[in-house]
């Protein structure tokens, strides 16, 4: 009241702003000048009434953002912003989740659904926000002039008042980007002028809508500051024309921010005015309410009871307010009772517009007093309604932006820990797979050493012992050749057909008896040393599915057999027979036997003398296979031969060859004349008789059978020496046969490896992807969740500096 008190003298002194004094004083509530509204007062005093010479208000042409109502402003401002990067961080995320759901391990379609969610729950949030706004709702009886006090708060006519029940529904007045104003009846989507809400609004009006229903007045922003800041103002009918006040509350007056009873001063407050917001404090949890005694004007024609009726009024309501509906102290009730003319202020501020002074349109004496405790209680009312519409409806959606961005960051937090979890699995395979394939890759080069040389080392083996088996069988040719027993005849085209199969005999019998020697423990061997490799090879892959296909590569179809390509057929082609009878005692055979012999020794001389030379310091050193002097040792010169000259020996040589070229009895007559006279006639005649019987008895022994055995003796002379020309061939192609068998299994079990190993390579490839993909999710966790903390610490900021605060 002293706030009061000091503007009434200010205004009756004729002062033309406050004082310094005064400024000192007022501060907190009682601050005249709240920074938004620039008033300028020029008052005179008079015996009879203060006569107002001028007043000049600013407040719809120079916003402040210093106004309470800026507060709201900023406040939804910041939160639209906020929860836009909300709605983008929930979009980034439930994004990402979606392209990490294709991964069941990690994100389940639950959580994926969760997170799609959050995403319908953001958007209806900001469409909530975008059509957030202070909302005052103005309550009274009939007549008591709601729609007046709206008018005068707007500074024009906009809703229809005057005497009688003038309000017949519920009209909300609020701002509009436009330049022109309309209304839209509920339910209707249709722009109507703003004349017709004289028709839809009026009680006194033919088309009559429900006391329940809703219009909307849509009035630019631009012609009033207060819709310019987001305030919306809902006119009522009177509570006493209707029982539906639960249909009212749930209806319009839920989401008010601030209730405004206006009250006849001319009366009191009536049972249905107490019942109804008996009713709002039982929904609502402490309701921000105003009382505006109204009609004070009328006070002036009763100076002398016009104190003790305030007095009355004002401990009424703050009765009301304090004790039966509890929802504030004495301290607040005081300031929130007021006592106003509705209709004077109104008449002020249109007078004001014109450009005429805010006096003009006073009614009784004492109306700055009046004027001035309405601007106080909407600077009062701008506080209010800033503060807590700024906690009911931001603080709501900043709990839930925390909410949303705490929930998703929980579920965030889980996902990276199976990630992690995950990623650890991967890399302990990746650890394993790689510690594989380089075991692999070194034990591989090892078998491969070990491999090559024991194959080396079998083939030395196979080649020796097929060299040493065919040796000996060639040693014991004739006894094979002696169990052929075809029949023999000396005729051509018989012994064509006799040599054609007795060449089968010998090399099936050859091929047959190695088989018998050699081929079992070679093919066990080769067995052993495949089964060796494939043991050693399957050791390198442990696999299950590359053991299977290892051993279909391993395994042959047949098992290994050696082929003895010996090939009698070509290798005897040029054998020529000479079944010819040749005395055993003829010179010629004497003479072959004898310089056979002669040989024999040269040979055996042979390797002495090398040796000898090789012990002089001879460099070159002639190979055994070196041929041997073909001259007869008997021919050499200066030699003495069983006790015959060299002349003599020289002499019989020349008679012999004499004898054997003229094939006939003159030879032989010759020969026999050189004995003779050489040896004795009784002597030679003994010797001629003896070797007669002898060359008779040959003779007559030459039969099929004796050819027969002449024939395979030469047959096995001529074999044996073409065979022994061919054992190294022999020999060394077995064992080209194991080396092939072998070296083909080993490559064999090397393409496994390499296959197991190319696979386990590509594994590890997939293995690093899928790494890499990880830790690029973990990283885009991090970034979320990171994200998910900012919009915490903006909601945390945002409540400091809008909630906390009020």
């Amino acid at each position: 009241m002293a706030a009061y008190l000091n503007r009434t003298i200010s205004l009756v002194t004729g002062q033309t702003g406050p004082s310094a004094n005064d400024k000192n004083s007022t501060t907190g509530n009682d601050t005249v000048d709240d920074s938004r509204h620039n008033i300028s007062l020029q008052t005179s005093a008079s015996s009879t009434s203060a006569n107002m010479t001028g007043i000049t208000d600013n407040r719809m042409y120079q916003p402040n953002d210093k106004s309470p109502l800026q507060i709201f402003v900023r406040a939804k401002k910041k939160i639209n912003d906020i929860y836009g990067e909300i709605e983008e961080y929930v979009l980034e995320t439930t994004t990402f989740i979606t392209a990490l759901h294709a991964d069941a391990e990690i994100v389940d379609k639950a959580e994926r659904e969760l997170f799609e969610s959050y995403v319908h729950k953001v958007a209806a949030i900001r469409e909530v926000l975008q059509r957030d706004h202070m909302k005052v709702a103005f309550f009274g009886r009939t007549s008591n002039g709601k729609s007046s006090v709206i008018n005068a708060m707007l500074r024009e006519k906009i809703l229809p008042s005057g005497i009688g029940h003038t309000t017949n529904c519920f009209c909300q007045v609020e701002g509009s980007d436009g330049g022109e104003a309309y209304l839209m009846k509920e339910g209707s989507d249709e722009k109507l002028n703003v004349v017709n809400i004289k028709q839809l609004a009026n009680a006194l009006c033919q088309e009559k809508l429900s006391e329940s229903s809703l219009v909307r007045i849509f009035w630019p922003r631009e012609r009033c500051s207060l819709l310019r800041d987001d305030v919306v103002f809902v006119d009522s009918p009177g509570v006493d024309v209707s029982a539906n006040l639960d249909d009212w509350i749930d209806n319009h007056c839920i989401n008010a921010d601030v209730f405004v009873l206006v009250l006849n001063a001319e009366s009191t407050m009536t049972r249905a005015e107490k019942q109804f917001f008996h009713t709002v404090s039982q929904k609502l949890s402490k309701p921000n309410i105003f009382i505006l005694n109204n009609r004070w004007d009328a006070s002036a024609n009763e100076p002398e009871f016009q104190e003790s009726v305030k007095s009355q009024h004002t401990e009424r309501c703050i009765d009301f307010l304090t004790k039966e509906l509890k929802v504030s102290n004495e301290k607040e009730a005081a300031e929130r009772v007021f006592f106003v003319s509705a209709r004077e202020t109104l008449q002020a501020r249109i007078e004001e517009a014109k450009g005429n002074p805010p006096h003009m349109g006073a009614i009784a004496e004492g109306f700055q007093i009046r004027y001035f405790e309405f601007q106080d209680f909407e600077r009062k009312f701008e506080e209010c309604i800033s503060q807590s519409a700024v906690k009911t409806k931001f603080q709501q959606h900043s709990s839930r932006g925390k909410s949303v961005s705490g929930d998703m960051r929980s579920m965030l937090d889980n996902i990276f820990e199976r990630i992690t979890i995950f990623r650890d699995l991967k890399q302990d395979q990746k650890n394993l797979l790689t510690e594989r394939i380089q075991g692999t890759e070194t034990q591989m080069m090892q078998v491969t050493r070990e491999m090559k040389m024991k194959i080396h080392n079998m083939v030395e083996e196979v080649e020796e012992k097929v060299s040493k088996a065919l040796n000996e069988e060639i040693w014991r040719l004739g006894v094979l050749i002696d169990e052929f027993n075809m029949p023999f005849h000396p005729e051509r085209l018989v012994l064509n057909i006799y040599k054609k199969e007795l060449n089968a005999h010998v090399e099936s019998g050859l091929g047959s008896n190695l088989r018998a020697r050699l081929s079992m423990a070679l093919a066990m061997n080769v067995e052993a040393a495949q089964t060796e490799m494939t043991e050693r090879m399957h050791a390198l892959v442990p696999n299950e599915k590359l053991l299977t296909n290892s051993a279909k590569l391993a395994v042959r179809t047949q098992p290994f057999e050696m082929l003895y390509s010996l090939n009698c057929q070509n290798l005897c082609a040029d054998f020529q027979e000479d079944l010819d009878f040749k005395f055993s005692w003829g010179i010629t055979a004497m003479i072959q036997r004898f310089t056979g012999k002669v040989r024999e020794r040269s040979k055996k001389q042979t390797p002495a003398l090398l040796n000898r030379q090789s012990s002089i310091g001879h460099s070159v050193v002639t190979p055994v296979s070196t041929p041997v002097e073909t001259t007869p040792v008997c021919l050499l010169p200066g030699t003495v031969v069983g006790g015959i000259t060299p002349e003599q020996l020289s002499v019989i040589s020349r008679f012999a060859l004499s004898s054997i070229g003229s094939q006939g009895t003159v030879g032989g007559l010759v020969v026999a004349g050189i004995m003779l006279k050489t040896i004795g006639w009784r002597v030679l005649v003994g010797i001629g008789a003896l070797y007669g019987c002898i060359y008779l008895y040959e003779r007559l022994s030459w039969t099929n059978s004796a050819k027969e055995r002449a024939f395979k003796s030469q047959y096995v002379r001529h074999a044996t020496k073409k065979l022994k020309m061919i054992v190294d061939l022999t020999s060394a192609n077995c064992s080209h046969q194991v080396q092939q068998e072998l070296s083909s299994t080993f490559a064999r079990l090397c393409r496994t490896v390499d296959t197991a190993t190319t696979d386990m390579n590509e594994e590890l490839k997939t293995l690093e992807a899928q790494l890499n993909v990880l830790e690029s999710n973990q990283k885009q966790l991090k970034l979320l969740r990171n994200k998910a903390n900012y919009i915490q610490n903006e909601l945390d900021i945002f409540e400091h500096n809008y909630i906390a605060p009020q």
